[in-house]
């Protein structure tokens, strides 16, 4: 998975995406709609002022295309200071980001540790999408116990090996009880992530927003998992998400309980968790009496408003 998407030359983020919205593979709430914008727009200036932060230093984990910068800097005021830094990796990525951002003042890095050493280590890290393309591990219960999901090339196609794992990562989903057969991922390399980006984080604030959940919440009636693909907005499954390697999204549901455990354990409070809809609801304030139908989905507490979370961690 890792291979498949941050290749240098043939990952998929890395190479191979060429736009995010109606246009590329997938959608994210952003593109669809202005009002998750305005939300984390509204959210970013309060949290400036309860840091006391003279400055808003603002750093965006992936930046898409670059719609929720342009939102977010749009919002402070001529005489408010920002500063604001997008971390992105994938060149054709940027390329769009710097051309919906011309003449706004955004400096971009490519790592979160150059991005918090040019805020002196005090900002406010925001991402929209972000943990789900981390590459993650995948267990079946089996009747000896978890069995680690391998990939072997056989006459040129990938089969799917189960082998029992010298020790289980640390996650909240081994504790939950399931059925011979579930299988279920977990995200140890934003944990790695999150233990890096720790030590240069000396204050501020974190909003994580993407699909996912507690495990009961994820894996409800989902024998298979949540792992899958995405090419030209078509849901992919089973095996064929091997196919195409590197010309296809690949991504899992995300594990609220375990990035909650996983950020307390190195200190960051956590503030708040709550669905997309809630945080809508109370951030946004409608242009209109009239709400677009974008608006409206992006919200909507029996779709995608409770489909996607929103969790708030602080270091004070």
């Amino acid at each position: 998975m890792e291979l498949a998407l941050y290749h240098p030359v043939h990952g998929y983020y890395t190479g191979q995406v060429s736009s995010i919205g109606r246009r590329g593979d997938f959608s994210t709430a952003v593109t669809i709609s202005d009002s998750l914008v305005r939300s984390i727009a509204a959210w970013v200036k309060a949290e400036a002022k309860e840091l006391s932060m003279p400055v808003a230093q603002i750093i965006e984990l992936g930046g898409g295309n670059g719609r929720l910068a342009a939102g977010i800097i749009r919002s402070f005021r001529p005489w408010e200071s920002v500063r604001y830094q997008i971390v992105e990796i994938s060149t054709t990525l940027r390329q769009t980001q710097e051309q919906e951002l011309r003449g706004r003042m955004v400096r971009w890095t490519g790592s979160v540790e150059i991005a918090l050493t040019n805020a002196a280590g005090t900002a406010i890290l925001i991402s929209n999408e972000f943990v789900d393309a981390f590459p993650c591990r995948r267990f079946e219960l089996v009747a000896g116990g978890w069995r680690e999901i391998f990939l072997v090339l056989q006459n040129n196609l990938w089969t799917e090996e189960r082998v029992e794992p010298a020790g289980l990562p640390q996650s909240s989903i081994f504790g939950v009880h399931f059925g011979d057969g579930q299988r279920v991922e977990t995200f140890h390399s934003y944990r790695n992530w999150l233990r890096n980006l720790d030590r240069h984080f000396r204050k501020g604030s974190m909003l994580t927003i993407d699909y996912g959940g507690s495990p009961d919440e994820i894996y409800h009636r989902r024998p298979a998992g949540t792992m899958r693909a995405f090419l030209r907005h078509q849901r992919i499954g089973g095996m064929e998400i091997y196919l195409r390697p590197g010309r296809q999204d690949l991504t899992a549901d995300v594990n609220f309980s375990d990035l909650r455990i996983w950020g307390e354990e190195l200190g960051l409070q956590t503030i708040q968790l709550i669905t997309q809809a809630e945080f809508i609801r109370r951030w946004s304030k409608p242009k209109s009496k009239t709400q677009k139908l974008a608006d409206i989905f992006v919200a909507d507490q029996s779709g995608m408003g409770s489909a996607f979370k929103v969790l708030h961690q602080r270091r004070v």
